[in-house]
This record gives structure tokens, sequence and C-alpha cells, in this order.
């Protein structure tokens, strides 16, 4: 049913349609008044066209023609008056389009379609891509990636794992103990490095410990460690995530004296001091926690087999899976994004025709193209269900892919808003945007001819 508006709008198409075809109907009379006025004058031969009464004549048409005269400006409230006196029954589209409008519209809204889908919809080669990648990297987490090493090992002892060692070397050459010390002591960072629950003001026991503080204080995260850290910096306050809330204690430090930027690079460097900073018995100690690891205790309440996710959290870090370990389980995911970067933009050249640059820019995160999202997706999927099974097979979450689980949630969470929703309002959206600029094309042809009657004579 359609609305008062529509209806209007229905009944003033219809009656300028019915007016056109009147006005199209007086033309064709004219043409034909005019070819018969053509073939009388050929009979009567050539028009002396020397004579002072033709010259006149002349003069005055192209005078007449020359002179810009005002049409009659009509009233849209007038039209819409008029057409409904006409029409007063109810209207429908089908008293304005044809079977054959209708067809033109479908065929319209097809291209528009098929132009949309040779930009964003996958094709064979895509899946290839992507599940080829995914196999790969799955491949390189299987036989290279082995679980972390206990806190409890020798900072020097040789891990197991070829990406394992290969980081265990970068972080043992950039981050000696002397060097980790001399960041510690350049960049105290006051209450927000609270490690004890003495340390806290009003908090329950057990908050924090020595053993487990850099995971659930905020200030450590990574990630989300450069916005608590400083914002605990600057109040003398400690962010801790307990019993699946945040809570903010109120410490003994003092808050620490600085603007924004000196802030994040002495929460910087502390960061630097402890990500490989070894223990007082020289182990390995325990490092920074994984990007987000802190924060996931807020559901720690979700169960995970016989176990709850909090328990699981807290087993995986006090057993040495820290932020040294997760760039470990980078390295195959990493290998994998860029592999499909360049099979993607090889593959849009030879097969698409776009240009190399074009193609590059598809693949880069903030304009990526929708289609390389979901490619990135089932890439990350297939990593992560291989993992779940390599997880499952030798019964040792310390085996999990964190980098490749975080990738599948992060790029699987918006490919499936893709899919469902961004997907029909890009779509549409563009078809509306093409349809305007039709109707404006139309709208200044129309004007043309607007001027060009003002100049016919009368």
């Amino acid at each position: 049913m359609t609305s008062k508006d529509e209806q209007w709008n229905i009944k003033a198409i219809t009656l300028l349609q019915k007016r056109s075809d009147t006005i199209e109907e007086a033309h064709d009379e004219i043409d034909k008044e005019i070819s018969t006025t053509k073939r009388r004058l050929a009979e009567l031969g050539d028009v002396d066209k020397s004579t002072p009464d033709f010259a006149k004549r002349k003069q005055v048409h192209l005078k007449a023609m020359s002179e810009h005269k005002e049409l009659p400006d009509v009233d849209p409230e007038t039209i819409y008056n008029e057409a409904e006196a006409a029409f007063p029954e109810a209207a429908k589209l089908d008293d304005i389009l044809t079977a054959d409008d209708w067809k033109t519209v479908d065929k319209r809204i097809a291209a528009h379609i098929k132009d949309f889908n040779a930009r964003y919809a996958l094709d064979g080669w895509d899946y290839a891509i992507a599940g080829g990648c995914g196999l790969f990297a799955a491949m390189l987490d299987w036989l290279f990636v082995k679980a972390p090493a206990k806190p409890t090992t020798a900072w020097t002892t040789e891990v197991d794992g070829v990406f394992n060692r290969g980081v265990q070397q970068a972080f043992n050459h950039f981050l000696t103990p002397e060097v980790s010390k001399e960041f510690g002591r350049l960049n105290t960072i006051g209450g927000a490095d609270s490690s004890t629950v003495a340390q806290l003001l009003g908090a329950p026991p057990r908050t924090l410990a020595p053993k487990n503080h850099r995971l659930r204080s905020l200030s450590h995260d990574p990630i989300l460690g450069f916005l608590f850290g400083v914002l605990d910096m600057q109040r003398g306050t400690c962010t801790v995530i307990e019993n699946g809330g945040l809570n903010i204690y109120q410490t003994t430090g003092e808050p620490v004296d600085g603007g924004l930027f000196p802030l994040l690079g002495r929460l910087f460097g502390h960061l630097l001091s402890d990500v490989n900073a070894p223990s007082a018995k020289d182990n390995r100690g325990m490092g920074l926690p994984a990007p987000f690891m802190g924060i996931l205790r807020m559901f720690g309440s979700l169960p995970v087999g016989d176990s709850d996710l909090g328990k699981q959290i807290g087993y995986m870090y006090a057993n040495g899976y820290d932020f040294r370990q997760f760039v470990v389980t980078s390295i195959p995911v990493l290998i994998m994004e860029v592999m499909m970067r360049v099979f993607y933009a090889v593959k849009q050249v030879k097969r698409a025709g776009a240009p190399l640059g074009e193609a590059l820019m598809d693949t880069i995160p903030l304009k990526m193209n929708p289609r390389f999202r979901m490619m990135l997706a089932m890439a990350y999927g297939t990593v992560a269900s291989v993992n779940g099974a390599k997880v499952y097979i030798t019964q040792d979450i310390l085996n999990l892919n964190y980098a490749a689980w975080i990738g599948f949630i992060w790029n699987g969470s918006h490919a499936l808003k893709w899919a469902l929703l961004d997907k029909n309002l890009k779509l549409w959206g563009e078809v509306e945007q093409k349809e305007i600029e039709a109707l404006e094309r139309i709208v200044g042809q129309i004007g043309g001819l607007t001027d060009r009657a003002g100049r016919l004579p009368v």
C-alpha cells in the first residue's frame, strides 16, 4: 500500500504523462503539416531569396528567435491538485510504468549488481588464495611453533621450536638483562606498577601478587597499557581486572608528573624493561601478557571444557604464555598475510586488469576492500581450525595460536558484518546514487530544452 505522498507523486506523473502524450500528438500533426507545406513549396519552385520582402521576413524571424522569453512558471501544488481532481481513485506504479519500463529498470539494476559484484564478490581465485595461504600458515604453526618454555627455564637455555628459538635469540640479543634493568631504572611508572595487594588501598586479598600483577593490571597490556597505564600514572591508581570486573584502586604511590607524550614514552620504556627481563634467579620469568589477555579475564566465567576462561588464561600465563610467545605465534600469520597480499595483487592485475597500485590499496587496513577482508577471515579461520585440532590432539592449551584466533575473531566479525548488513547498504546506496545522477542529467537536459523553447518565435 503506497503512502499519501507516493499517491500524489504517481498521480502527478500520470497527469504529466498524458499532457506529454497530447503534446507529442500535436507535434506529430505539426510535423505532418510542415512536411506537406515543404512539398507544396517544392512544387511551386524555388523561392526568390533576393527580393526585399524575403530579406525583411527573414530578419523578423531571426530577431524573434534571438529574443529569450520567460516561460510561464507552474506551481507544483497546482499540478498535484489537478492530478488529484483528474484521478480520484487510488493509483499504483503500473499506471505510469509499462512492461517495457519494468524490464528497463530490471536491466539497470542488474547492471548495477553486476558491477558491484565485480568489485566485491569473491571468485574462485580468491577462495584458492585464502584457503591455500591459510593451510600454509597452519602447516608453519604445526611444524615450527612449539609450546612456550616454563618461566623457571634458565634465561639462556635454548627453547624448542624453530620460530620459538628465533624469537628468543632476537629478544635476548636486543634486550639483555643489563638493558632491561636500565630501562626499568629510567622509566618508573608509580602506582601503575603495583605488584602486591598491600600497595592497593581498599583492595581485597589476593587481588595482586608479584607473579600475576602484569597479567591483572591493564597498565602492562602491550596495547591497552598505553591508555590505562597513562591514566593510572596521572592519577596514582592501578586498574585491575578481578572477578569479571574492571576495578580502579588508589595506590600508595604518587601520581607521575609529565605531559601525555613524555608519559607515553616512559610507559613504553617500562614495558620494554619487563618484556624479556629475567627473574631474580636468572630464569625466563613472566614477561608481559599477550595483547588483550588481561582484559579477557572479564569473561573469566565462560566455560572452557571442565574449567573456565579465567582459569585457563591464568594457567597459560603462569606456564610461560606471554608476549614473547605471542610474537612466536604471529610469525605464521604474518607470513600468510604477506603472501595473500602478493597473490591478491597479482591476481587482480592479471585477471581483472586492475592497476597494481589499486590492487595493493585494496589490502591496506584502513582502506581494505571488503572482498579482501572476507579472504582474511577465511584464511584466519583455516589456521584457527587446524590449530584447534593441534590443541585437541596434544591436549595442551599452551599450543594455542593466540595470534591466529585473535585475527580470526577480528576479521571474522568484520566479514560477518559486511555479509549481513554493510553489503546490502552499500549496494543499494550505490544504486540510489547512480539513479540520482541519471535524474540530474535528465534535469539538465530539460533545462536546456526550456532555454531553447524560450527562444522559439510566437
